[in-house]
C-alpha cells in the first residue's frame, strides 16, 4: 500500500510540475503592441537611441504593424517606415541603422507572420 501511495505522489507532483511549466512549453503568441515594444527596444541597443526617440519608434512601428496586419493596405508602408525611423535619427544613428535596416524590417515582418 506505501508502494502505491508512493507513485500516486510522483505522478500527482509530475503533474503540478508540467502544470507549472506548461507556459515554457507553450509559450503565447505576441501581440502587434509587444512585437513594436521588443523591436523598438532591439533598435534602441543597436543604434543608441534616447528614451523618445525608442518611444517614437514604438509608434511608427505598431502604425506599421496594424497597416502590415490589413490586406488592403499600400505597397509602400515598409518604404514609409524606414524613412520615418530614419528621421528621428541623428548622422552617427543614420550610419548604423542604415546597415542594419533590411534585417530589422525583415525580422518585424517575421515576427509579425508568425502569429498567423
Amino acid at each position: 500500500m506505501n508502494s502505491k501511495k508512493q507513485v500516486n505522489n510522483y505522478i500527482f507532483t509530475a503533474f503540478f510540475i508540467l502544470l507549472f511549466y506548461s507556459s515554457n512549453l507553450f509559450p503565447q503568441q505576441m501581440n502587434n503592441k509587444d512585437i513594436a515594444e521588443i523591436m523598438a527596444l532591439k533598435l534602441k541597443q543597436k543604434v543608441i537611441l534616447s528614451d523618445e526617440q525608442t518611444a517614437e519608434v514604438k509608434v511608427i512601428l505598431s502604425n506599421y504593424i496594424k497597416d502590415l496586419t490589413k490586406a488592403d493596405s499600400s505597397s509602400n508602408r515598409l518604404k514609409k517606415a524606414e524613412k520615418d525611423v530614419a528621421s528621428i535619427l541623428n548622422e552617427k544613428q543614420k550610419a548604423k541603422y542604415s546597415i542594419i535596416e533590411k534585417d530589422f524590417f525583415d525580422e518585424v515582418n517575421q515576427r509579425v507572420l508568425k502569429k498567423f
